[in-house]
């Protein structure tokens, strides 16, 4: 996670920023979030490192529900619940699992070529810029909560170990 430290600093910075100009929280509200997530930084709680997660979950300033509206209804982006994929390993696709707790970000199809991704950092330009780096451009994103991606990851963690072990066996 480390190695994605500055991401996660410009991803938060961008998210808060969009959050309060689009009017789904306050300058105050990110001020205390943007403490709190510092606190994680400096605590080298990478995976834990969140403005999004400090708003809804721990100050309770922002409802995930009117974020998912605003996506949905305002920059017309799909929504998934991760909950009801069939998830598959990360590693053919080549993708980093440390990237994906680091974006808040998944790819959780690849077909023809293109990727499906689902993020709760839709809003923040340098994540959408890393992944389509990384991906080619190839990219259909879906916004999801967090729950929903955190459950996932935690998923794919164990494919990823059951595959190392099953690796060992051989």
């Amino acid at each position: 996670m480390q190695q994605h430290r500055a991401l996660i600093l410009r991803s938060n910075r961008f998210l808060g920023s969009a959050l309060v100009d689009k009017g789904l929280v306050s300058s105050g509200d990110l001020e205390e979030a943007n403490d709190k997530f510092m606190e994680a930084i400096q605590l080298a709680d990478l995976k834990r490192a969140s403005i999004l997660s400090t708003l809804l979950f721990d100050l309770k300033k922002l409802e995930e529900a009117k974020l998912l509206d605003y996506l949905a209804e305002e920059l017309k982006l799909g929504l998934i619940d991760l909950d009801f994929v069939e998830l598959q390993s990360l590693r053919p696709m080549n993708v980093d699992l440390s990237l994906c707790w680091a974006s808040s970000t998944v790819p959780f199809d690849h077909v023809e070529g293109t990727y499906m991704l689902a993020t709760c950092y839709y809003m923040s330009a340098p994540v959408i810029k890393h992944w389509e780096d990384v991906l080619d451009g190839r990219v259909i994103w879906y916004g999801t909560s967090i729950t929903s991606l955190s459950h996932a990851l935690e998923r794919i963690e164990v494919i990823h170990e059951n595959e190392d072990a099953a690796a060992d066996d051989e």
